[in-house]
C-alpha cells in the first residue's frame, strides 16, 4: 500500500481510497492527482492512502467482519496512529448500484441514511456509523465521497474540487461554508439526513 505524509501542522487530515473489493483502481487516481497538490505547504500533518486495496474479496465498511480484514485492519491503524481531525473516505460505484445508494428507504434496509448525488453521480454521505463511533469525536470531520466508476475521467476534478477545501481550511466551519456554497441543495439534504439518523440538532452535533 502507497502512502504520502506531508507534516506541516499540528491537525490531522487523512484520505483513505479503495477500502474493499476492486474500489482502488478507482480511487487512486484521484488521490494521487491530491498527493501532487499536497506536496505544497499547508498547516497540517496530511495523510493520503490513496488505495488501501486494489482486488480483496468485497465485505461491507457497514459490517463489524469488515475490520477484520487484512485491509479493515489498515485502515483502522492509521485511524489510531494518526488521530485525524478531517476524514475523507472515497469508494467507487457500479452504475447498478446507484439505485441502492441512493434509495430513500437506506435507512430502513441497511440501517444508514442513503448518499446524496451533487448532480453528477458523485455521491457524499458521512462514513460507516462502526467507524465513527468507535474511532472519532463529535468534533471530528467525516465525510465519505462515493465516486461513478463508469464516468471517473468526467468527474475527477468535480471531486478534487471537493477535497481541495479539505487540504487548506483549518476548521469544519470553513470547510462546510465552502462545501455549502459548492453544492448549497445537496448539502442541505446530506446535513438534515445526517441528523435525523444521529438524532441530532445543530446545536448537538455537527454534520458529518
Amino acid at each position: 500500500m502507497k502512502l504520502y505524509r506531508f507534516c506541516s501542522g499540528s491537525i490531522c487530515k487523512l484520505f483513505a481510497g479503495g477500502l474493499h473489493g476492486d474500489e482502488g483502481l478507482y480511487t487512486a487516481s484521484v488521490l494521487e492527482i491530491l498527493a501532487e497538490e499536497a506536496d505544497m505547504a499547508y498547516d497540517a500533518d496530511i495523510i493520503i492512502a490513496p488505495a488501501i486495496t486494489t482486488g480483496t474479496r468485497y465485505i461491507s465498511v457497514l459490517s463489524e467482519a469488515y475490520y477484520h480484514t487484512v485491509e479493515g485492519m489498515i485502515l483502522t491503524g492509521l485511524i489510531k496512529r494518526y488521530k485525524p481531525r478531517f476524514y475523507f473516505e472515497l469508494h467507487a460505484y457500479s452504475e447498478k448500484s446507484y439505485a441502492r445508494l441512493t434509495n430513500p428507504d437506506r435507512e430502513k434496509i441497511e440501517g444508514v441514511p442513503p448518499f446524496v448525488d451533487l448532480g453528477n453521480h458523485v455521491l457524499i454521505g458521512s462514513i460507516a456509523p462502526i467507524l465513527r463511533d468507535a474511532l472519532f469525536s463529535t468534533e471530528d470531520f467525516c465525510l465519505t465521497i462515493e465516486l461513478p466508476n463508469w464516468e471517473l475521467q468526467a468527474i475527477t476534478e468535480a471531486v478534487l474540487e471537493i477535497l481541495q477545501p479539505g487540504l487548506r481550511c483549518r476548521t469544519r466551519t470553513e470547510l462546510l461554508a465552502q462545501l455549502r456554497e459548492m453544492y448549497p441543495d445537496a448539502l442541505e439534504r446530506a446535513e438534515k439526513l445526517f441528523y435525523h439518523f444521529y438524532r441530532a440538532t445543530a446545536s448537538e452535533l455537527e454534520p458529518f
